[in-house]
């Protein structure tokens, strides 16, 4: 697949500030303005492409067959990491079809019908985009090997997502959303504000554009998805839900389940709809030991105190899964063998292990990384409590690539004039 690229700096700063209910509903308003769910292939999982074929005249056998043949035949190669040589099913090279790179299967009714589809679903399909919606406005290569792109969308808006290469495999930080309303006063993306969330296909697209760049970068294979980029995942569910059935589909992307992880601010009245929806990891974001301290850096926590998000963890997670806390830890303000303490006994009784973050340099310069003997203390002061305990190193920090740096639109947006 060619990536598509460019150098053109526009789009419209997003309004930072907006109360967070108001960003959320300006969100749902440009989702259904700009983006156009629905409206591009990599929009729909198997099922909701189905369903479509039903409207457009199928049955429900024949929808699913269908759905499930398209998107083999259109993903089907980039999940084998795979270029395609050019030619569709009548062996007919692609002609250009919107947004599509040259090399992808050939996308008209030719090509439909040479792979047994009947020409009852042809307008439904041909309707559909099966092109790549990202252009690639910068690449920011970190000294350890991290990249950190800056994405934009057809509709002018920047998303960040950052490659993360290991020994064994490559990790994508994934974004769901334009911006994000939560408002963590340790992340540049909150600090943006909502301008819009993403679709399902804005999601795919940017695995797509990866897995591209990281076969060209003949490492190891991109294995690995964290929805840890710009917003907040569970304000967006259902278009994340939809990319992660897709991503995870056996016929398309096969990525493994337990390879697939969404974090989020601790939204506790999604947990039991994410499980339901999709078989994929969680991870929460908590961040402090106590209510009072959770609420000073991350609002949410007022809508959703600790208690109450304990119970809906205790509550829906399924048998035999755990889940990940991410604890950022910041110098003298959650950092204590107290903390620690504190921290143990809030995670008793849940499985569960916990992901130490050292915070990174972010909007609030009173909140810095702690010292390595405090943060060495802390780590074994839990682990002595029996939590299992890990270190998340920084990747990616000098260009702007680690947890709570993506900044997004704010990257390429000239300074408003003085």
């Amino acid at each position: 697949m060619r990536l598509p690229d460019t150098s053109e700096e526009i789009a419209p700063a997003p309004r930072a500030g907006d109360p967070p209910e108001q960003a959320r509903d300006r969100g749902r308003s440009l989702l259904r303005r700009s983006a156009r769910a629905g409206a591009r292939l990599a929009d729909h999982d198997a099922g909701s492409l189905a369903e479509l074929l039903q409207k457009a005249g199928g049955t429900t056998s024949a929808a699913r067959a269908v759905a499930g043949k398209v998107l083999r035949y259109a993903f089907g190669a980039e999940a084998d990491g795979a270029q395609t040589d050019g030619a569709g099913a009548d062996g007919a090279h692609a002609d250009g079809a919107p947004g599509a790179a040259p090399g992808a299967p050939a996308w008209d009714a030719p090509a439909l019908a040479a792979l047994g589809i009947g020409a009852w679903a042809h307008e439904a399909l041909l309707a559909l985009d099966p092109g790549v919606s990202l252009e690639v406005a910068e690449r920011a290569p970190s000294a350890d090997d991290t990249l950190r792109l800056v994405l934009r969308a057809r509709d002018g808006a920047l998303i960040e997502s950052v490659l993360i290469p290991g020994p064994a495999r490559t990790t994508l930080c994934v974004s769901s959303q334009v911006g994000c309303a939560r408002a963590c006063s340790f992340c540049e993306t909150g600090r943006l504000g909502l301008a819009r969330q993403l679709t399902a296909g804005e999601i795919v697209d940017q695995v797509r554009v990866a897995r591209a760049l990281a076969a060209e970068r003949a490492g190891a294979p991109l294995r690995n998805l964290v929805f840890m980029g710009m917003g907040e995942p569970f304000d967006n569910l259902g278009e994340v839900l939809r990319a992660i059935r897709l991503l995870t589909d056996p016929r398309v992307f096969r990525f493994a389940p337990s390879h697939v992880t969404v974090s989020t601010v601790g939204v506790a009245d999604k947990i039991a709809p994410f499980f339901r929806g999709a078989r994929a990891e969680l991870a929460v974001s908590l961040n402090a030991p106590d209510d009072a301290r959770r609420q000073g850096i991350m609002p949410v926590n007022a809508r959703f105190p600790m208690a109450a998000l304990k119970e809906a963890l205790a509550a829906s997670l399924p048998p035999g899964r755990r889940v990940l806390f991410e604890y950022v830890l910041f110098d003298r303000y959650n950092d204590a063998p107290e903390d620690a303490d504190l921290l143990a006994a809030y995670v008793a009784g849940l499985r569960c292990r916990v992901n130490v973050i050292p915070c990174n340099p972010g909007p609030d310069p009173a909140l810095r990384p702690p010292s390595p003997e405090r943060l060495d203390a802390f780590v074994a002061r839990l682990s002595g409590h029996g939590v299992t305990t890990l270190v998340r190193r920084p990747r990616g920090r000098d260009v702007g690539g680690a947890c709570g740096q993506l900044a997004g639109m704010a990257r390429l947006t000239p300074p408003a004039p003085a």
